[in-house]
């Protein structure tokens, strides 16, 4: 018996969530003063890496079945 435990990660509905980095530049870019796109790419870098650090301290991902690695 294995002892790991299914997680879902959840979004909260307060943030409009982006489905691929395409829909990210598009809503950023779409901006016209150029020091707000500079601030919403700081902010959005910085989510990322948070995020992605918290979840490589906590859990050893492997891709589902379905969803073959994008980079083969």
């Amino acid at each position: 018996m294995s002892d790991t435990k299914t997680i879902k990660l959840q979004t909260s509905n307060l943030f409009r969530t982006f489905e691929t980095q395409e829909e990210v530049a598009e809503y950023i870019n779409s901006h016209s003063l150029p020091e707000e796109r500079r601030l919403l790419w700081l902010g959005f870098a910085f989510g990322c890496n948070y995020a992605s650090n918290q979840v490589n301290k906590t859990f050893n991902l492997k891709f589902k079945k379905e969803k073959p690695c994008p980079t083969n």
